[in-house]
């Protein structure tokens, strides 16, 4: 973990020397861990266990997924991720010292093939390759990560632990037992401007105006070029797009992906339609 506020780093230090941390955090007879490790700008402090492995149960991590951990300390997210679920996993420090920690404590758990480490600062390391990223570093620092993550490829999921990242809204709140907090995003798709839909033989010219703001928008659904409806506050599910609308008495659903600029799917769950976007 990597704290920038002196504060908050007192207030979560009693609540860790209060609580216990996790018994697997990992020092050991060459590098003692401390409370607070100091880094490039910020502080480390380490991530018990039991909310590691709930982050990663929300992120719903499976063998064909690639994990990264921001500020991976002692490297107890990668090595868990790997552990449990087969993984490949890469941690990004700054500290020398805790990735050389990491890189022992890989070894001693015999999943080296799986985990690595390297020394690093995350706003300058390429960690685009993932589809799972992990964070543990206060309000700042994830303001300052947010555009990266946003333009990471739509569906990977982003997994915070206690901070919430600045005008991004969470779509889970993950609780543990302890009754610590951490917050799960999935990268949506960009979506916004003019679709125009063909496939679609009832709806002629069928299109769609939308104003994207992160996995929300409004939309506007015109057919033969007049408005049939006005959709509020929807959600886009990574590049997962489903919708549902009226046109007079008929009543229809599309679903599908979003590849780029291009939509591909199903209206009502049998016609095949496409769309194309205008920016």
């Amino acid at each position: 973990m990597n704290l920038l506020k002196p504060l908050k780093l007192l207030l979560l230090a009693a609540t860790l020397v209060l609580g216990g941390c996790a018994s697997t955090n990992y020092g050991d007879e060459q590098y003692r861990l401390r409370m607070a490790i100091a880094g490039k700008d910020i502080i480390w402090v380490p991530s018990k266990l039991d909310m590691v492995h709930k982050m990663l149960d929300a992120a719903r991590v499976t063998r064909q997924d690639i994990v990264y951990d921001l500020g991976s300390g002692d490297g107890i997210i990668p090595i868990e991720a790997a552990r449990k679920y087969g993984v490949r996993a890469v941690g990004i420090e700054y500290n020398p010292d805790l990735v050389a920690l990491s890189q022992r404590n890989a070894k001693r758990a015999q999943l080296e093939a799986l985990v690595s480490f390297k020394r690093g600062d995350i706003f300058v390391e390429d960690f685009s390759e993932a589809t799972v990223v992990t964070l543990y570093l206060g309000e700042a620092l994830n303001a300052k990560l947010m555009p990266r993550l946003l333009a990471m490829r739509p569906g990977t999921r982003v997994v915070s632990n206690i901070f919430r990242i600045e005008s991004w809204t969470p779509d889970q709140v993950i609780r543990s037992d302890s009754g610590e907090q951490a917050y799960l995003w999935t990268v949506p798709a960009r979506i916004e401007g003019r679709w125009s839909f063909a496939g679609a033989p009832d709806l002629p010219n069928l299109s769609m105006q939308v104003r994207q703001k992160k996995q929300f928008f409004d939309a506007q659904i015109f057919a033969g070029g007049t408005r049939i409806a006005l959709i509020e506050d929807s959600k886009i599910n990574g590049s997962r797009l489903s919708l549902d609308f009226a046109r007079g008495s008929a009543r229809y659903q599309l679903q599908g992906e979003v590849q780029g600029q291009r939509f591909t799917g199903l209206l009502n769950g049998t016609v095949p339609v496409t769309g194309t976007l205008s920016p």
